[in-house]
């Protein structure tokens, strides 16, 4: 026999070999074409179907195998019939249809010259996401390019993804600007920047900051009037007020004289939502009976805003969160047409923007983006010392001058910053040793304030220094005597052991002709400290026993009195508040 057994375990090697090699081939080769057959099923069949309109010289068929689609769907490409032209918008549907199928952006390259005509489709690459500098020098030649190009009334506020200076107008629609920027978002070195550039515009600055640090490096600048003393919110509340006298000032000289053109005010409303808070309790603590119950500082801000870009009087506030409630429940918020945020959260971008979805906040100091009715564009604000902004401005001022010839009033004087309760040294009260060590430090206070004068003013009349004996006020002239109203009294006098309420002293006032006399100031009865802590001072020789019980009889009937007048204080409030609703 021919066969040999080494011929026959020659062939069962030979065809176990074939076999390890011939079955992971038909095993791939099932997969591959389980997986094309279900890549023309879930794709190439559908969308050949789709052109139909678009391709309808074919038939289906035809359409089928003009159409090319690898399984690793690298491309899309679709032959053309003879003579196909677009009729119409066809190239950009079957793009849409294309990109609807596939996911993603996809370009077309179309062939209608040579033969065969064709068109094949590539996903397009993602563009590199373009981000602002990371950080800005105010003194560099870009931004001060741009602010020595800007027209009266424009501002650079920053440098954009494209590394452009973006330049706003404060003017028009977009004259009152609003931030709404979280703590360390930058807000500060945005004012002294802004700052900076309106004082290269001549225009007057009022800034209210009850923080007391963004912008106490322009103190002393001329034209740049600063209120930020905490301890003194009736001055920041004067200051605005001023103000609003200010707008009703000129649109009463632009009604005559149309063509006339002021020179800007711009009011700064650091931490508003510090300040909101503050000035409502310096109301609720300081108003009359009769007077409203909701705080009206804000209807001065209101009439700042509604006619003041008019006569070119404008409004930048700072809110960490720009909620309604902080801006008096006035409808405010909407006014502010322009609007920086930066450091938010998503709760803030939906309750002020109101649009989905939520851009993501870049937390990095100055990175702020500038919302104007639908643009939006991402900046970096330029940044520099604060002592630089100052000089600078100092060199400003001297080169271009300064005029108040379109002011029809001076702001309001400051009063005399007081030291913090921890920082008082505890003493009693109208004593020779408390005049002399109150009068030291409040001037070191005034020395180191560089500007702050020895006397101040509440509404135009002059206060003497809150340390003058009281011996020496009736010897002082009467202009020279601070002046401050009952609560404020009441609140001094409980410091120095002198327990009286103001609704007792206005009883008094009214039952009693030995009470101290006051003075109308701006409509508001004011009183001096000293005559009030005199009468007031417990009186050191016993009272007969008829004078007591007559004292204690008038104490409990005033005491009396006073819960009616709350009482009558709680029914105005509530009549005032369900007037203003």
């Amino acid at each position: 026999m021919w066969w040999g057994i080494k011929d026959h375990d020659r062939v069962i090697r030979v065809s176990i070999v074939a076999a390890a090699v011939a079955v992971p081939i038909v095993v791939i080769a099932a997969i591959r074409g389980r997986g094309r057959r279900h890549h023309m099923r879930a794709l190439v069949i559908p969308m050949s179907m789709a052109l139909k309109d678009l391709l309808s010289g074919w038939d289906d068929h035809q359409r089928l195998r003009a159409l090319t689609i690898p399984i690793d769907r690298s491309f899309v490409a679709v032959r053309l019939p003879d003579g196909w032209h677009d009729p119409g918008g066809f190239k950009d549907q079957m793009r849409e249809l294309v990109q609807d199928r596939m996911g993603g952006l996809w370009s077309g390259e179309w062939n209608l010259k040579d033969y065969p005509f064709n068109v094949v489709f590539t996903p397009q690459k993602p563009k590199p996401k373009l981000e602002p500098p990371e950080q800005v020098d105010f003194f560099s030649d870009l931004v001060q390019k741009a602010i020595a190009a800007c027209e009266p009334g424009q501002l650079v506020l920053g440098i954009d993804e494209r590394q452009r200076p973006v330049i706003k107008e404060m003017t028009g629609e977009t004259a009152m600007w609003a931030l709404s920027v979280g703590s360390g978002g930058g807000k500060s070195s945005f004012l002294q920047m802004i700052i900076t550039q309106l004082v290269r515009q001549r225009a007057t600055v009022i800034g209210i900051d009850v923080k007391m640090a963004s912008i106490n490096c322009f103190e002393g600048l001329e034209g740049v009037h600063l209120y930020t003393d905490p301890g003194n919110i009736g001055d920041m509340r004067s200051a605005i007020s001023w103000a609003a006298r200010e707008v009703e000032a000129r649109n009463y000289v632009k009604k005559g004289n149309p063509r006339k053109n002021f020179d800007r005010l711009t009011l700064i409303l650091e931490e508003g939502n510090e300040f909101g808070d503050a000035s409502k309790e310096w109301w609720n603590e300081n108003k009359e009976k009769g007077d409203p119950a909701s705080d009206p500082i804000w209807g001065d801000i209101a009439s700042i805003m509604r006619m003041g870009r008019h006569v070119n009087v404008t409004i930048i506030g700072v809110f960490q969160d720009l909620r309604e409630a902080a801006v008096g429940s006035r409808g405010l918020r909407n006014m502010f047409r322009m609007i920086l945020m930066g450091n938010y959260n998503a709760n803030q971008w939906k309750m002020i923007v109101n649009t989905t979805p939520v851009p993501e906040s870049v937390d990095r100091a100055g990175r702020m983006m500038i919302i104007e009715g639908n643009r939006r564009v991402w900046i970096q604000v330029p940044y520099a010392d604060p002592d630089a902004f100052r000089a600078h401005s100092m060199e400003l001022r001297a080169e271009r001058g300064y005029s108040t010839e379109d002011l029809y009033g001076k702001p309001p004087a400051r009063s005399p910053q007081r030291l913090p309760s921890l920082l008082q040294e505890s003493k009693p009260l109208f004593t020779k040793d408390a005049s002399t060590s109150e009068t030291h430090a409040i001037s070191a206070v005034q020395e180191g304030e560089g500007e702050r004068s020895a006397v101040s003013m509440v509404k135009d009349e002059p206060l003497a220094l809150e340390g003058a004996a009281a011996s020496a006020a009736d010897d002082e002239p009467e202009e020279q005597v601070e002046r401050l109203a009952l609560a404020e009294i009441s609140r001094r006098l409980a410091e120095e052991g002198i327990e009286v309420s103001a609704d007792l002293m206005r009883q008094h006032k009214r039952r009693r002709q030995d009470f101290p006399v006051g003075r109308l100031v701006d409509g508001r009865e004011l009183f001096v400290l000293s005559d009030l802590a005199d009468y007031y001072r417990p009186d050191e020789e016993p009272q007969a026993p008829e004078a007591a019980e007559d004292e204690e009889q008038d104490v409990h009937e005033d005491l009396e009195e006073t819960e009616e007048d709350a009482a009558d204080d709680q029914e105005d409030e509530g009549e005032d508040a369900a007037g203003h609703d």
